[in-house]
């Protein structure tokens, strides 16, 4: 492993010592590091986005088996990660379990939004002499810390704020896949589409693909919140485990989880997902909305708290005072008096 690691610095040494050499300029050395990392548990596939434009999503993910296991987000060396960490863009993070920040030298770690750990160097660098000296001391620790936390996401969630940050976070997520999956035709889209020509049918005539996949991602998101609220079974929860929660006197609710549940639901959403499943799973929905809302109505009332994280310029045009009826998708698509299972 220290080899990889030496290996990897001196690259990186004499790529930053040209003051021409952008952030992307290590990306190759970066992969090949991560690659190397992961090989011991038999991860095979590291992506990186070229796409991923203004924060929408972060540069690498580290798949096992198909499945991401661990987010990283990468920024230049010499880039203060302190103030990234404080930027609008990480706050858009909380719907990534497992996430790493970098710039290529530090490593810092969040669960769900929140710093883990501590932060872990292998390099000190000098911007302004261009000279990059090694923390061989850390090698091994960085290593096995990026193993650790990928393979490991059951971390309790404390607070109803945080929970609000977790669902925004997933719901944006869902979201911009889905807008960008239907950008183009495909016949990976076809339940999808499926899904958008059935609500334009019979609920919304004039439904666009944007407004579709704010729909989607709001429905999909605090249904299974309502689900998990409602649910007595505290040690599991899935997709299936809330398809089988919804009544039969909720038609509408049954279809669209008769989708999230089934064998054709989209792959490339289930994972976000499962993960937020996980998350309901780890965490004392009842207790934690119950507590953060007071005397309030919890299903109403958290659902303002979830829409200020998921597009608080939605919220904002909304008015401050506002229920969850007031919300157009629920309003055209007569779903409240779906929100509370019986």
């Amino acid at each position: 492993m220290n080899d990889l690691f030496t290996t990897y610095i001196q690259s990186v040494s004499k790529k930053f010592s040209h003051k021409e050499t952008s952030e992307m300029g290590y990306r190759t050395d970066f992969e090949i590091l991560l690659k190397g990392i992961f090989e011991s548990i038999n991860v095979r596939r590291i992506d990186h986005d070229a796409r991923a434009k203004q924060g929408n999503k972060p540069d690498f993910v580290v798949l096992k088996n198909d499945v991401p296991i661990l987010y990283i987000e990468a920024k230049d060396i010499g880039i203060s990660l302190d103030k990234i960490e404080k930027s609008e863009q990480m706050t858009r993070y909380f719907g990534y379990s497992n996430l790493v920040l970098t710039d290529y030298i530090e490593f810092r770690f969040y669960r769900n939004g929140l710093p883990y750990g501590e932060p872990i160097k292998i390099g000190e660098y000098n911007l302004k002499e261009r000279v990059l000296n090694p923390v061989s001391e850390n090698y091994d620790l960085v290593a096995k810390t990026l193993l650790d936390f990928a393979q490991s996401h059951k971390e309790p969630i404390k607070s109803g704020a945080h929970l609000a940050k977790i669902m925004g976070g997933k719901a944006q997520r869902i979201r911009d896949n889905v807008s960008q999956f239907l950008a183009i035709e495909s016949e990976q889209n076809k339940e999808l589409a499926r899904v958008y020509d059935a609500i334009k049918k019979m609920l919304v005539h004039d439904l666009t693909l944007s407004t579709f996949a704010d729909m989607y991602a709001q429905t999909l998101v605090y249904e299974l919140f309502v689900a998990r609220y409602y649910d007595d079974s505290s040690d599991t929860f899935s997709r299936q485990e809330a398809r089988d929660l919804v009544p039969a006197s909720n038609p509408f609710l049954q279809h669209f989880f008769d989708h999230i549940a089934g064998p054709t639901f989209d792959k490339r959403l289930s994972y976000i997902v499962d993960e937020l499943c996980e998350v309901f799973q780890h965490a004392n929905t009842k207790k934690l909305v119950e507590e953060y809302m007071d005397d309030a109505d919890p299903i109403i009332h958290f659902y303002e708290d979830f829409l200020k994280e998921y597009d608080p310029a939605l919220r904002k045009r909304m008015g401050a005072y506002y229920t969850l009826a007031s919300t157009p998708f629920f309003v055209q698509s007569r779903t409240l008096k779906l929100l509370r299972f019986q």
